[in-house]
C-alpha cells in the first residue's frame, strides 16, 4: 500500500463509507465517531502501528486481534463493540474503507 493512494481512497470514499456505516449501525456516524469505533481499538486490540514494518502487517494484526476479541464476545447477550466492528466488516465496501483507514493511521504514526 502506498500512502498517497490510501489518503486519496479515504478522502474520496469517506462520505459514502460513513453513510453505509450509519446504515449498518443504525445511527448517524461522522468521521470522529468512526475514528472512535475503529481507530480507538488499537489499545483494546493491543496493536500499535509503530510495532509493524508495513501497513499490511499492521492491518493483519488488527484484524486478527479483532477476530479473537469477537470470538470471545460473540455469545454475549448485549451488544459489544466487537459485534459492531464485526457487522461493519461483513460489508465489503466498508471493510475496504476500514483497511485503508487503518493504513492511513499507520502512515500517520510513522510520520510518512
Amino acid at each position: 500500500m502506498k500512502k498517497r493512494e490510501v489518503v486519496k481512497y479515504v478522502k474520496e470514499n469517506e462520505t459514502a463509507a460513513l453513510e453505509r456505516v450509519s446504515q449498518i449501525l443504525d445511527k448517524k456516524t461522522n468521521l470522529q465517531s468512526f475514528n472512535g469505533i475503529i481507530g480507538g481499538k488499537n489499545a483494546t486490540y493491543e496493536v500499535d502501528p509503530l510495532e509493524y514494518d508495513t501497513p499490511e502487517s499492521y492491518i493483519e494484526a488488527w484484524m486478527l486481534s479483532h477476530q479473537q476479541r469477537y470470538n470471545d464476545e460473540k455469545h454475549f447477550s448485549y451488544s459489544k463493540s466487537s459485534h459492531r466492528v464485526y457487522n461493519l466488516l461483513q460489508d465489503n465496501f466498508v471493510k475496504d474503507f476500514i483497511e485503508n483507514y487503518l493504513a492511513r493511521t499507520y502512515f500517520k504514526k510513522h510520520g510518512e
